[in-house]
């Protein structure tokens, strides 16, 4: 009935939109209470319907939809509202885009981005711990969105950045990471999308740090999920930043730390099935780096060597330098001839 009334109400906007949107306005700014999910249901449908038009209202809607955020528990309410806030989010970032194709002045921009920040920055703070997978879910692709039209303006792209520095901090603050590491790689989804530059040198190496350390950690192993999420993390970040993220790896080889080597040779396995021109032209340097851990004393050590030759065979490269490790796994064959049959 909800979904059919909203439907209603999109169709009467088609000759009554602003008597339509001011109606939902008002629903919105009412004090005291939550509007009904139809409420909810039809903003998303007019930001889908009528995105141009709704444009002016964005300023109106978005700071509304954060005082509906502090009133509304988890469950049904919170996900419609994320939804609004993504499809609008969404819908914003798609007429920034064409506002920068036409050469318009970029003062809208910034408009737009102090209207997202606020809404964020209280979802960010509040709504990523949810215990609903349903909730975090929504919560995280709002989250996304909006980070993608903070990242169209220079002042407000330094915002975004703190906030992911907030996101990494909040590793060292909670016992399952997992939920952390999933807004992760929508951030970084997002930065490709937008083909955002990525400050170098700090940010990069904060994530680069954050993530190698959830996978080198003995003391709370992730799971098969979050280990693949983590791997899609550096994945991510390779397409932007290919040189700075083999440098970091490279480094991590030869820390002394038999898990962070281990740690580090399954990210370089992840990187050499990247289809990133940049990544690619980087697999030369990435094998030579692996050739200098190939007679590691430890099996663990070892072991990863052998995984990523693995790896590096089944991405289908087929330049010479690749078979040039080949004989390594012979080497290993003799190595442990003695515990074949075993």
């Amino acid at each position: 009935v909800k979904m059919a009334a909203s439907d209603v109400l999109v169709a009467l906007a088609r000759s009554h939109f602003h008597f339509v949107m001011s109606e939902l306005q008002s629903l919105l700014k009412a004090t005291g209470k939550v509007p009904d999910e139809t409420v909810f249901l039809t903003l998303g449908k007019m930001a889908r319907s009528y995105a141009l038009r709704c444009i002016p209202f964005v300023g109106m809607t978005l700071p509304a939809l954060r005082t509906m955020l502090s009133r509304a528990g988890s469950g049904r309410i919170l996900r419609a509202i994320c939804s609004v806030l993504n499809q609008w989010s969404k819908e914003v970032n798609t007429y920034i885009c064409n506002q920068e194709q036409r050469a318009f002045p970029c003062k809208g921009v910034a408009q737009f981005c102090e209207a997202v920040y606020p809404v964020l920055c209280y979802m960010m703070a509040n709504w990523l711990d949810g215990e609903e997978e349903e909730d975090k879910q929504a919560v995280l692709e709002a989250v996304g969105a909006m980070v993608e039209v903070l990242l169209h303006e220079e002042q407000h792209r330094e915002r975004a950045w703190e906030q992911l520095l907030w996101l990494l901090h909040r590793y060292q603050e909670v016992r399952d990471t997992s939920q952390i590491t999933e807004s992760l790689s929508y951030v970084l989804e997002r930065l490709e999308g937008v083909q955002t530059p990525v400050p170098q040198g700090l940010m990069v190496l904060a994530i680069s740090t954050a993530v190698h350390r959830q996978l080198s950690d003995v003391t709370k192993e992730p799971g098969p999920a979050h280990k693949a999420v983590l791997s899609r993390c550096i994945m991510l970040q390779a397409r932007i930043c290919p040189k700075e993220t083999v440098v970091f790896l490279h480094t991590r080889l030869s820390d002394g730390s038999e898990a962070g080597c281990v740690a580090a040779l399954g990210l370089l396995g992840v990187l050499t099935h990247s289809d990133a021109p940049g990544m690619r032209e980087k697999l030369p340097q990435v094998v030579e780096a692996v050739r200098s851990v190939c007679n590691d004393p430890s099996a663990q050590v070892r072991r990863a060597v052998l995984e990523f030759i693995r790896e590096l065979l089944s991405s289908g490269s087929q330049s010479c330098w690749t078979w040039d490790v080949v004989g390594h796994i012979f080497t290993e064959f003799s190595r442990n001839s003695g515990r074949l049959v075993r």
